[in-house]
Protein backbone atom coordinates (compact mmCIF):
# COMPACT_ATOMS: atom_id res chain seq x y z
CA UNK A 1 0.00 0.00 0.00
CA UNK A 2 1.16 3.43 -1.24
CA UNK A 3 1.65 5.88 1.79
CA UNK A 4 -0.56 9.03 1.65
CA UNK A 5 1.55 12.62 2.01
CA UNK A 6 -0.56 15.43 3.42
CA UNK A 7 0.56 19.10 2.50
CA UNK A 8 -1.24 21.49 5.22
CA UNK A 9 -1.31 24.94 4.19
CA UNK A 10 -1.64 24.10 0.71
CA UNK A 11 -2.53 27.27 -0.81
CA UNK A 12 0.42 29.33 0.25
CA UNK A 13 3.39 30.77 -2.50
CA UNK A 14 5.81 27.88 -1.32
CA UNK A 15 3.32 24.89 -1.88
CA UNK A 16 2.65 25.63 -5.03
CA UNK A 17 6.63 25.04 -5.83
CA UNK A 18 6.73 22.11 -3.05
CA UNK A 19 3.33 20.66 -5.08
CA UNK A 20 5.31 21.39 -8.56
CA UNK A 21 8.06 18.87 -6.92
CA UNK A 22 5.57 16.25 -5.68
CA UNK A 23 4.02 16.07 -8.96
CA UNK A 24 7.44 15.66 -11.01
CA UNK A 25 7.96 12.72 -9.05
CA UNK A 26 4.62 11.10 -9.05
CA UNK A 27 3.37 12.00 -6.07
CA UNK A 28 -0.17 13.14 -5.33
CA UNK A 29 -0.72 14.94 -1.95
CA UNK A 30 -3.53 15.09 -0.17
CA UNK A 31 -4.06 18.97 -0.30
CA UNK A 32 -5.21 20.85 2.93
CA UNK A 33 -5.61 23.72 4.80
CA UNK A 34 -7.98 26.63 6.37
CA UNK A 35 -9.23 27.74 2.81
CA UNK A 36 -12.21 25.92 1.87
CA UNK A 37 -12.19 28.25 -1.59
CA UNK A 38 -8.75 28.44 -2.45
CA UNK A 39 -7.74 24.56 -1.06
CA UNK A 40 -10.95 23.36 -3.24
CA UNK A 41 -9.92 25.30 -6.15
CA UNK A 42 -6.78 23.76 -6.31
CA UNK A 43 -7.74 20.43 -5.41
CA UNK A 44 -9.84 20.76 -8.70
CA UNK A 45 -7.03 21.83 -10.72
CA UNK A 46 -4.51 18.97 -10.30
CA UNK A 47 -6.57 16.27 -9.08
CA UNK A 48 -5.82 15.36 -5.55
CA UNK A 49 -8.00 14.70 -2.40
CA UNK A 50 -8.50 17.41 -0.13
CA UNK A 51 -9.90 18.31 3.36
CA UNK A 52 -10.48 21.19 5.37
CA UNK A 53 -9.55 21.60 9.07
CA UNK A 54 -8.51 24.42 11.13
CA UNK A 55 -5.82 24.06 14.06
CA UNK A 56 -8.37 24.91 17.02
CA UNK A 57 -9.76 21.70 17.87
CA UNK A 58 -7.23 18.96 18.73
CA UNK A 59 -9.96 15.90 18.03
CA UNK A 60 -10.51 17.33 14.57
CA UNK A 61 -6.86 17.54 13.73
CA UNK A 62 -6.14 13.81 14.89
CA UNK A 63 -9.45 13.05 12.87
CA UNK A 64 -7.91 14.40 9.90
CA UNK A 65 -4.18 13.01 10.02
CA UNK A 66 -4.86 9.39 11.52
CA UNK A 67 -4.94 7.93 7.79
CA UNK A 68 -1.85 10.26 6.73
CA UNK A 69 2.02 8.79 6.44
CA UNK A 70 3.60 12.30 6.14
CA UNK A 71 2.57 15.67 6.81
CA UNK A 72 4.14 18.26 5.49
CA UNK A 73 3.41 21.58 6.89
CA UNK A 74 3.68 24.66 4.95
CA UNK A 75 1.35 26.74 6.87
CA UNK A 76 3.10 29.78 8.75
CA UNK A 77 3.69 31.54 11.12
CA UNK A 78 4.97 27.98 12.16
CA UNK A 79 4.34 29.43 16.15
CA UNK A 80 1.18 29.23 15.85
CA UNK A 81 0.68 25.95 13.46
CA UNK A 82 3.54 23.68 14.30
CA UNK A 83 2.59 22.81 18.31
CA UNK A 84 -0.50 21.63 17.10
CA UNK A 85 0.54 19.39 14.20
CA UNK A 86 3.34 18.17 16.07
CA UNK A 87 1.32 16.80 19.39
CA UNK A 88 -0.98 15.48 16.65
CA UNK A 89 1.48 13.57 14.37
CA UNK A 90 2.38 11.80 17.69
CA UNK A 91 -1.07 10.84 18.64
CA UNK A 92 -1.12 9.68 15.13
CA UNK A 93 2.10 8.32 14.46
CA UNK A 94 2.12 10.57 11.72
CA UNK A 95 6.06 11.58 10.40
CA UNK A 96 6.10 15.13 10.74
CA UNK A 97 8.23 17.53 8.84
CA UNK A 98 8.00 21.84 7.70
CA UNK A 99 9.75 24.35 6.10
CA UNK A 100 9.99 26.59 9.56
CA UNK A 101 12.72 28.67 10.41
CA UNK A 102 11.24 29.64 13.30
CA UNK A 103 14.01 28.86 16.40
CA UNK A 104 11.24 28.42 18.99
CA UNK A 105 9.22 25.82 16.58
CA UNK A 106 12.90 23.98 16.54
CA UNK A 107 13.54 23.96 20.62
CA UNK A 108 9.95 22.50 20.59
CA UNK A 109 10.48 19.71 18.25
CA UNK A 110 13.51 18.77 19.87
CA UNK A 111 11.80 18.58 23.01
CA UNK A 112 9.52 16.16 21.59
CA UNK A 113 12.42 13.75 20.86
CA UNK A 114 11.62 11.00 23.25
CA UNK A 115 8.06 11.16 22.60
CA UNK A 116 8.74 10.69 19.03
CA UNK A 117 10.76 7.97 19.17
CA UNK A 118 7.88 5.87 21.19
CA UNK A 119 5.58 6.65 18.94
CA UNK A 120 8.09 5.69 15.69
CA UNK A 121 7.65 8.97 14.19
CA UNK A 122 10.01 11.12 12.28
CA UNK A 123 10.07 14.55 13.77
CA UNK A 124 12.24 17.39 11.76
CA UNK A 125 11.18 20.67 10.42
CA UNK A 126 13.09 22.95 8.87
CA UNK A 127 13.62 20.77 5.56
CA UNK A 128 13.95 24.05 3.05
CA UNK A 129 16.24 26.43 2.51
CA UNK A 130 15.60 27.13 6.53
CA UNK A 131 18.06 25.07 7.15
CA UNK A 132 18.75 22.31 4.71
CA UNK A 133 22.36 24.07 3.40
CA UNK A 134 23.17 26.09 6.73
CA UNK A 135 22.83 22.57 8.70
CA UNK A 136 24.64 20.60 6.34
CA UNK A 137 27.47 23.14 5.66
CA UNK A 138 27.77 23.29 9.61
CA UNK A 139 27.64 19.60 9.83
CA UNK A 140 31.14 19.18 7.05
CA UNK A 141 33.13 21.89 9.15
CA UNK A 142 32.77 20.70 12.63
CA UNK A 143 33.56 17.23 10.95
CA UNK A 144 36.88 18.70 9.38
CA UNK A 145 37.46 20.35 13.04
CA UNK A 146 36.18 18.10 16.18
CA UNK A 147 37.16 20.40 19.01
CA UNK A 148 35.15 23.67 17.44
CA UNK A 149 33.40 25.45 19.95
CA UNK A 150 32.62 28.64 17.66
CA UNK A 151 30.32 28.59 14.99
CA UNK A 152 29.32 31.65 12.64
CA UNK A 153 26.88 31.03 9.63
CA UNK A 154 26.06 33.78 7.01
CA UNK A 155 23.67 33.46 3.69
CA UNK A 156 22.66 36.22 1.30
CA UNK A 157 20.03 36.39 -1.10
CA UNK A 158 20.76 38.28 -4.63
CA UNK A 159 18.02 39.47 -6.42
CA UNK A 160 15.50 37.59 -4.92
CA UNK A 161 12.57 39.12 -2.68
CA UNK A 162 10.56 37.13 0.59
CA UNK A 163 7.14 35.73 0.28
CA UNK A 164 4.13 37.44 1.56
CA UNK A 165 4.62 34.59 3.92
CA UNK A 166 8.07 35.12 5.02
CA UNK A 167 7.58 38.50 4.50
CA UNK A 168 4.82 38.40 7.86
CA UNK A 169 6.97 35.95 10.20
CA UNK A 170 10.00 37.98 9.96
CA UNK A 171 7.50 40.75 11.32
CA UNK A 172 6.60 38.71 13.99
CA UNK A 173 10.07 37.79 14.79
CA UNK A 174 11.27 40.98 15.09
CA UNK A 175 9.55 41.56 17.77
CA UNK A 176 11.29 39.35 19.72
CA UNK A 177 14.97 41.30 19.10
CA UNK A 178 17.84 38.76 18.52
CA UNK A 179 19.32 35.48 19.57
CA UNK A 180 22.63 34.08 19.89
CA UNK A 181 23.59 30.42 21.17
CA UNK A 182 25.92 31.12 24.22
CA UNK A 183 27.94 28.39 25.85
CA UNK A 184 25.19 26.33 24.64
CA UNK A 185 22.21 28.06 25.69
CA UNK A 186 19.61 30.27 23.59
CA UNK A 187 20.30 33.93 24.67
CA UNK A 188 18.09 37.02 23.83
CA UNK A 189 20.10 39.69 22.43
CA UNK A 190 19.86 42.79 20.83
CA UNK A 191 19.52 43.35 16.86
CA UNK A 192 22.63 43.51 14.83
CA UNK A 193 24.33 42.19 18.72
CA UNK A 194 27.56 41.11 16.71
CA UNK A 195 29.35 42.59 13.86
CA UNK A 196 31.37 40.58 11.60
CA UNK A 197 33.50 40.94 8.24
CA UNK A 198 32.99 38.23 5.66
CA UNK A 199 33.77 36.97 2.36
CA UNK A 200 31.73 34.70 0.86
CA UNK A 201 32.87 34.51 -2.07
CA UNK A 202 31.93 38.02 -3.39
CA UNK A 203 34.87 39.62 -1.38
CA UNK A 204 34.60 40.98 2.31
CA UNK A 205 31.48 42.57 3.37
CA UNK A 206 30.04 43.99 7.04
CA UNK A 207 27.48 41.05 8.01
CA UNK A 208 25.14 41.73 11.16
CA UNK A 209 23.45 38.66 13.42
CA UNK A 210 20.22 37.94 13.06
CA UNK A 211 17.94 35.32 15.34
CA UNK A 212 17.79 32.32 12.97
CA UNK A 213 16.55 29.00 13.29
CA UNK A 214 20.55 27.79 12.70
CA UNK A 215 20.96 28.77 16.87
CA UNK A 216 19.12 25.94 17.66
CA UNK A 217 19.40 23.33 15.07
CA UNK A 218 23.32 23.86 14.28
CA UNK A 219 23.69 23.31 17.68
CA UNK A 220 21.65 20.05 17.93
CA UNK A 221 23.38 18.98 14.42
CA UNK A 222 27.05 19.69 15.85
CA UNK A 223 27.06 20.31 19.16
CA UNK A 224 28.90 23.41 19.23
CA UNK A 225 27.87 25.43 21.99
CA UNK A 226 28.51 29.17 20.55
CA UNK A 227 26.48 29.97 17.24
CA UNK A 228 25.66 33.40 15.61
CA UNK A 229 23.98 33.83 12.48
CA UNK A 230 24.56 36.73 10.21
CA UNK A 231 23.36 38.23 6.78
CA UNK A 232 25.34 41.10 4.83
CA UNK A 233 24.50 44.84 5.40
CA UNK A 234 26.04 48.13 4.96
CA UNK A 235 27.84 49.66 8.06
CA UNK A 236 25.46 52.07 7.49
CA UNK A 237 22.53 49.96 7.44
CA UNK A 238 23.75 48.39 11.01
CA UNK A 239 23.75 52.06 12.33
CA UNK A 240 20.98 52.58 11.35
CA UNK A 241 19.45 49.46 12.87
CA UNK A 242 21.49 49.87 16.36
CA UNK A 243 19.73 53.56 16.53
CA UNK A 244 16.09 52.06 16.32
CA UNK A 245 16.42 49.35 18.63
CA UNK A 246 14.67 51.76 21.39
CA UNK A 247 11.93 51.40 19.08
CA UNK A 248 11.02 47.84 18.32
CA UNK A 249 9.18 47.37 21.34
CA UNK A 250 6.33 48.82 18.95
CA UNK A 251 6.18 45.50 16.84
CA UNK A 252 4.99 43.60 19.67
CA UNK A 253 1.72 45.70 19.64
CA UNK A 254 -1.00 43.58 17.36
CA UNK A 255 -1.91 46.62 15.41
CA UNK A 256 1.26 47.93 14.20
CA UNK A 257 2.15 43.98 13.41
CA UNK A 258 -1.05 44.55 11.58
CA UNK A 259 -0.33 47.35 9.39
CA UNK A 260 2.88 45.98 8.84
CA UNK A 261 1.36 42.90 7.31
CA UNK A 262 -1.20 44.80 5.21
CA UNK A 263 1.31 46.76 3.60
CA UNK A 264 3.39 44.18 2.55
CA UNK A 265 0.78 42.23 1.18
CA UNK A 266 0.36 45.22 -1.18
CA UNK A 267 3.99 45.66 -2.12
CA UNK A 268 4.39 41.39 -2.72
CA UNK A 269 2.27 40.77 -6.25
CA UNK A 270 1.03 37.49 -6.43
CA UNK A 271 2.60 36.46 -2.58
CA UNK A 272 6.27 36.22 -4.53
CA UNK A 273 8.32 36.03 -7.16
CA UNK A 274 7.56 34.54 -10.68
CA UNK A 275 9.39 31.54 -12.55
CA UNK A 276 11.31 33.84 -14.37
CA UNK A 277 12.21 36.43 -11.76
CA UNK A 278 13.60 33.13 -8.90
CA UNK A 279 15.55 31.83 -12.10
CA UNK A 280 17.57 35.00 -11.90
CA UNK A 281 17.97 34.87 -8.34
CA UNK A 282 20.77 32.79 -5.90
CA UNK A 283 21.35 31.73 -2.53
CA UNK A 284 25.32 32.54 -0.84
CA UNK A 285 25.25 30.28 1.94
CA UNK A 286 28.69 30.74 4.06
CA UNK A 287 30.10 29.27 7.80
CA UNK A 288 33.05 29.03 9.62
CA UNK A 289 34.10 27.10 13.11
CA UNK A 290 36.31 28.05 15.33
CA UNK A 291 38.55 26.14 18.73
CA UNK A 292 39.91 27.53 21.22
CA UNK A 293 43.46 27.29 20.13
CA UNK A 294 41.98 30.23 17.19
CA UNK A 295 41.93 27.38 13.82
CA UNK A 296 39.42 28.12 11.82
CA UNK A 297 37.64 26.09 8.95
CA UNK A 298 35.31 27.66 6.65
CA UNK A 299 33.27 26.87 3.77
CA UNK A 300 31.27 28.73 0.91
CA UNK A 301 28.95 27.80 -1.67
CA UNK A 302 25.65 28.83 -3.95
CA UNK A 303 22.65 27.62 -4.57
CA UNK A 304 19.20 28.37 -6.36
CA UNK A 305 16.56 30.69 -5.55
CA UNK A 306 16.11 30.23 -1.87
CA UNK A 307 12.00 29.50 -2.54
CA UNK A 308 13.17 26.75 -5.21
CA UNK A 309 15.15 25.05 -2.59
CA UNK A 310 12.47 25.01 0.32
CA UNK A 311 9.98 22.77 -2.93
CA UNK A 312 12.62 20.99 -3.89
CA UNK A 313 14.08 20.15 -0.08
CA UNK A 314 9.89 19.34 0.95
CA UNK A 315 9.39 17.12 -1.59
CA UNK A 316 13.12 14.96 -1.02
CA UNK A 317 12.54 14.37 2.61
CA UNK A 318 9.09 13.67 2.21
CA UNK A 319 10.10 11.15 -0.51
CA UNK A 320 13.01 9.54 1.41
CA UNK A 321 10.36 9.08 4.24
CA UNK A 322 7.81 7.32 2.12
CA UNK A 323 10.41 4.93 0.83
CA UNK A 324 12.82 3.99 3.53
CA UNK A 325 12.53 3.08 7.68
CA UNK A 326 13.79 5.73 9.70
CA UNK A 327 13.81 5.33 13.72
CA UNK A 328 11.40 7.84 15.81
CA UNK A 329 12.64 10.47 16.93
CA UNK A 330 13.34 14.44 16.46
CA UNK A 331 15.80 14.95 13.49
CA UNK A 332 17.56 17.91 11.89
CA UNK A 333 18.04 17.70 7.78
CA UNK A 334 21.97 16.46 8.09
CA UNK A 335 20.65 14.00 10.90
CA UNK A 336 18.21 12.69 9.08
CA UNK A 337 19.69 12.37 5.29
CA UNK A 338 23.28 13.01 6.07
CA UNK A 339 24.64 16.62 5.12
CA UNK A 340 25.87 15.39 1.27
CA UNK A 341 22.27 15.86 0.90
CA UNK A 342 23.04 19.90 -0.35
CA UNK A 343 25.17 18.86 -3.51
CA UNK A 344 21.28 17.23 -5.11
CA UNK A 345 19.70 20.60 -4.15
CA UNK A 346 18.81 23.20 -6.98
CA UNK A 347 21.75 25.43 -7.98
CA UNK A 348 24.57 23.78 -6.05
CA UNK A 349 28.43 25.26 -7.07
CA UNK A 350 30.25 23.17 -5.14
CA UNK A 351 31.95 23.96 -1.69
CA UNK A 352 34.93 26.09 -2.00
CA UNK A 353 37.15 24.98 1.80
CA UNK A 354 39.57 26.93 3.24
CA UNK A 355 41.33 26.85 6.72
CA UNK A 356 44.15 29.14 9.27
Amino acid sequence: MSKKIMLYGANGYTSRLIIKELVGQNIKPVLAGRNQEKINSLADKHGFQFCIFSLNDSDDIDKNLKEVDILINAAGPYSLTAKPLIDSCLRTKTHYIDITGEIDVFVYAQSKHEDAKDAGVVVCPGVGFDVIPTDCLSYMLKDKLSDANELNICFFSENGRPSIGTAKTSIEGLSKGGRIRKDGKIEPVSLAHAVKEIDYGQGPKMAMSIPWGDVATAFFSTGIPNIIVYIPRSLKGINKIKKQRKWLFILKLKFVQNYLKNKMQKKIINGGDSDEQRAKSKMWVWAEVKNKEGKTESGYFQVGNGYDVTGYGAMLFAKNIMENTFTGGYYTPSLLLGPSIVETLPGFSGIKFSNS
